[in-house]
């Protein structure tokens, strides 16, 4: 199906930024574990590194807020759809990356949650492992 829609910006690309405390570790991180190609690297003093996610399909999720939880204004998640959970939780423990137990949502979809060096919040989803 052609997408005729007619975009009012014209995007080049679509990143989420994730704070770093030590940018050498956390490039390290992205390169170890995902083994993400770094496309501009400068210094740690220039203070940005940009890596290249795998695939074509950039998203924007929008999570509505649970009954009386509050909207923090720096909320936000590095979503990373895998094609075989189970497969993708054993290879992050594997390089010693602590998981959440993973959760269904039946019909919907199946995720863990994880951080990364820097303490960032990724969350490892799939099509659910549960029908609905």
């Amino acid at each position: 199906m052609a997408d005729d829609r007619v975009y009012p910006l014209a995007f080049k690309s679509i990143y989420f930024q994730l704070r770093a405390q030590d940018l050498e570790r956390a490039k390290k991180f992205y390169e170890d574990v995902f083994n993400l190609e770094v496309t501009w690297y400068m210094s740690p003093e220039a203070g940005w590194c940009e890596l290249r996610l795998p695939g074509t399909d950039s998203k924007i999720g929008l999570n509505t807020l649970g009954e009386g939880e509050v909207a923090d204004p720096n909320w936000g998640k590095l979503t990373l759809e895998v094609a075989d959970l189970e497969k993708a939780k054993t290879y992050l423990t594997s390089k010693g990356v602590e998981t959440t137990e993973i959760l269904d949502v039946p019909g919907m979809v199946s995720y863990f949650g994880m951080e990364d060096s820097e303490g960032n919040k990724l969350q490892i989803v799939s099509d659910p492992r549960v029908e609905g």
